[in-house]
């Protein structure tokens, strides 16, 4: 799905029984290829929600395809963030245990301060016992570590978020397919009938949105 268009680009019909997660990556790989083969930049973040939260799909969107996952982390089972980090949004704990205040990026990593230097906490122990520098302790997280756990930009950031908050767009799309062009109630039989239904829903939604943009610069032109 595209977000800016809010128009579906590669679609899989699958059983309701599989999990959505085993079908993300080969759609990401058709898109990429596609988009290469137009000649087109592929997308350098890839959105989803945290049904998608599998360590494959982090680092297959980043080491094979050049892009980042905006995943939010399913907790699962975990009480406690792995060792090192205060939370599950990947940012480190400093020395004292305190969670270390994000500082923006610095190249492909996300930097982090002491907090206790930035006035976020009364650290008993002061700023000088964990770093004699001037600039005090700072720590910095690579995607490359944990492409998972360590999203670019960090997942506490207003970055991150702006870009999560993108996939509404998705929501939006499927309301006008379910709704208007009636794509929840399939009710024909077999698996090829199926995806016909599908696609002229599909081809349905692209022909509404192409009349909208066509009116929209006649009346822009006027």
């Amino acid at each position: 799905m595209d977000s800016k268009s809010e128009l579906p680009l590669m679609f899989h019909l699958s059983q309701a029984s599989k999990p959505d997660c085993d079908y993300v990556l080969p759609l990401i790989d058709n898109n990429y290829q596609w988009l290469l083969m137009k000649g087109k930049e592929p997308p350098s973040y890839w959105v989803m929600d945290m049904g998608y939260d599998v360590q494959v799909i982090y680092e297959d969107v980043r080491f094979v395809y050049g892009g980042q996952a905006i995943i939010p982390i399913n907790k699962r089972n975990a009480k406690e963030p792995p060792a090192g980090y205060y939370d599950f949004k990947g940012t480190p704990a400093c020395r004292a245990g305190y969670a270390m205040v994000y500082w923006g990026c610095d190249g492909k990593s996300n930097k982090f301060r002491c907090p206790h230097v930035l006035g976020k906490v009364d650290c008993p122990f002061g700023s000088n016992w964990c770093s004699s520098s001037k600039y005090r302790n700072v720590v910095k997280t690579r995607v490359s570590k944990d492409p998972r756990y360590i999203p670019f930009p960090h997942r506490g950031s207003e970055n991150w978020q702006k870009l999560y908050n993108e996939r509404t767009s998705v929501g939006r799309c499927f309301s006008r397919l379910k709704e208007n062009l009636n794509l929840d109630k399939i009710m024909v039989g077999g698996r090829k009938k199926a995806i016909t239904h599908v696609l002229l829903c599909l081809i349905a939604l692209v022909g509404c949105k192409l009349a909208v943009e066509t009116l929209s610069r006649q009346e822009i032109a006027a």
